[in-house]
């Protein structure tokens, strides 16, 4: 897979708006009641980098401040192909050695996660509220030696 092309913020919050689930979680975003600009300054504060990959999935990163070799991830797919470029960049380029995420069970992305390595480490009760109901999210962790090699890697398109 090609590696991903980075977007420009404003670019990638049009993105987020235009998923299926508009982007609930990525990140721990809600574009469905968090407006444009409120977005951009969010992901301005955290640092984020947002990706195209070449099927169109939308990846992200943003670094852990309290741990500089540590990122939290996104997927906006179940798209493993993708979310293993992501790896392999900001592994390459920024030196990131482990990786954190958070996802319901219901998330598109959650299935991209488990088949690159990530594995559940805790559970955030009560942590998202969506369609009126406060659901439970999965805390999710993956060292370099947990992350399957892309040969390995089966993607879901």
């Amino acid at each position: 897979m090609a590696e991903p092309v980075r977007l420009e913020l404003p670019t990638a919050v049009r993105r987020l708006r235009r998923l299926p689930d508009s982007g609930l979680g990525f990140l721990g975003l809600d574009p469905l009641t968090q407006n444009d600009q409120w977005l951009l300054n969010r992901l301005t504060s955290m640092r984020a980098t947002l990706y195209d990959t070449e099927r169109g999935t939308l990846v992200g990163c943003a670094p852990n401040p309290a741990n500089p070799r540590q990122a939290r991830v996104a997927v906006a797919a179940d798209d493993s192909a993708a979310l293993t470029a992501l790896l392999a960049l900001v592994r390459a380029t920024v030196g990131y050695t482990s990786f954190t995420a958070v996802a319901c069970a219901s998330d598109a992305g959650l299935p991209a996660l488990l088949d690159c390595g990530f594995r559940e480490v805790g559970t955030l009760r009560g942590h998202v509220f969506r369609a009126g109901l406060y659901l439970d999210a999965g805390v999710y962790y993956a060292a370099d030696d947990d992350l399957r090699p892309h040969s390995q890697v089966t993607p879901h398109a």
